[in-house]
């Protein structure tokens, strides 16, 4: 069985507390996180149409891709931005809560733009923890750390999401709408706080700000910006990859819902069903890539995990029986697991440990133009040539998305001063080996 809240034996005191803290985050987060199971289905209810679902993940990303570079300039100057990762996602979350007031004060007929106009707001710290979280969960870890602390934190996450969407999907059936979505909604917000008292406890390394140097201009600055990213390119060619490829898991998001909803005509006690068991599967699917880890590579990890993740969508078009349809989100989130952690552990491998905030900012604008474009044009499609069409146009590019990481020339070094787990695993002494998360935690 697992160790869910022991750090390994060759952690330092240090990295013990972390572990410690982190998880205790990471069980009040997965409260909150189940959120993102009925939230669609809230705005489908109150008569929300296939574009505005899409605008619920175009609009925080929208604000990631403008801002991200901006605030990662930001905190680069900052001596510790533990305080910024953790006070910026408390406050994100209080969008449930405030959403669950706008059910009461507003007419019906300002409530859906409302809440869009409250997704809009929260999107600012949302976006600081996005471009925080990759620095905070690495330096919390340490370089041999990612896998293990990363796959605790999202496997306490799993257990907490699944028992509360178990809950709150009974909850939803048998209390009168809209006070079932407003005690819920409460609920995850009180989470998000609870969570972010936790993460402010966390310790990482402090690292030199850097230091703005008066009577440069904006020119020059752009210039060294570009000049210190093109010095990377194991970093640019990962950043293009991924963005093909989570381009296509975008284009799916609000689909899915959809498909749930108005295919298979799931009532919100199965969608509860379905969510405990995405979760559950989560849950052991961290676990389980954790071990594959020390036995094979990270490149057949990583066709693994992309591969997989093509197929989902195709799979649940084929699927219109609720059981099946549960059948196939479980292999989702099986896969959905091992591609978060590969992917993780890929990425800060091609980070350079002084600019990692920098980096952290660039790649997360990047990840949000595609979540800005992908589920807009994932709605259009909905409307224009159905559902099931769009999940399997999302399949497709996803799949170009594998191949383009499958074929990628091998690397031979990584960014200085970076080790994968892998390396330094004592269980994996001949065979290196990698894992990652997916890039869409941001928490």
């Amino acid at each position: 069985m697992p160790r869910w809240s022991s750090a390994p034996e060759y952690a330092n005191p240090v990295r013990r507390h972390n572990y410690s803290a982190v998880q205790r985050e990471s069980a009040a987060m997965g409260i909150t996180n189940a959120a993102g199971i009925f939230f669609p289905v809230f705005l489908v209810r109150i008569g929300g149409s296939n574009l505005e679902v899409g605008l619920l993940t175009a609009i925080p990303a929208m604000t990631g891709f403008l801002l991200a570079i901006p605030i990662g300039t930001f905190l680069q100057s900052r001596r510790n931005i533990v305080p910024w990762y953790s006070v910026s996602r408390g406050i994100g979350q209080l969008v449930y809560a405030l959403t669950a007031v706008a059910v009461v004060v507003l007419p019906k007929e300002y409530l859906l733009p409302a809440v869009l106009v409250l997704w809009g707001l929260v999107t600012i710290p949302s976006t600081i923890g996005a471009v925080a979280f990759n620095v905070v969960m690495d330096g919390a870890a340490g370089p041999r750390g990612r896998y293990d602390l990363l796959s605790r934190r999202w496997s306490i996450m799993g257990l907490t999401t699944a028992i509360t969407v178990a809950i709150t999907g009974q909850l939803l059936d048998h209390i009168g709408f809209a006070l079932n979505y407003q005690i819920a909604f409460f609920a995850f917000s009180a989470a998000g706080v609870l969570s972010s008292w936790f993460s402010i406890r966390i310790r990482v390394p402090d690292h030199v700000p850097r230091e703005r140097v008066p009577g440069v201009s904006r020119r020059d600055r752009l210039r060294v910006y570009t000049g210190t990213m093109r010095a990377e390119p194991a970093f640019l060619w990962f950043v293009a990859r991924q963005w093909v490829i989570m381009f296509g898991i975008r284009l799916s998001a609000p689909l899915i819902p959809l498909w749930y909803i108005r295919e298979a005509h799931a009532p919100d006690g199965w969608i509860g069903i379905i969510g405990t068991v995405q979760s559950l599967t989560l849950l052991v699917g961290y676990y389980s890539w954790r071990r594959l880890s020390r036995r094979y590579s990270p490149r057949l990890l990583l066709a693994m995990v992309t591969i997989g993740m093509a197929l989902y969508p195709a799979l649940l078009v084929l699927s219109r029986d609720l059981a099946m349809i549960t059948i196939v989100t479980a292999y989702g989130a099986l896969i959905g697991a091992g591609f978060d952690l590969v992917l993780f552990d890929e990425l800060m491998k091609t980070i350079p440990p002084k600019h990692a905030v920098t980096f952290s900012a660039m790649q997360t604008s990047f990840a949000n133009l595609a979540a800005i474009i992908a589920p807009l044009a994932g709605g259009i499609v909905a409307d224009r040539i159905g559902i099931a069409a769009g999940l399997l146009v999302a399949a497709s590019i996803t799949g170009v998305g594998a191949l383009l990481f499958i074929t990628a020339p091998k690397r031979t070094t990584a960014a200085p001063g970076r080790t994968g787990p892998a390396a330094t695993a004592p269980t994996v002494a001949a065979a290196a080996a990698t894992g990652t998360p997916s890039i869409t935690d941001g928490g």
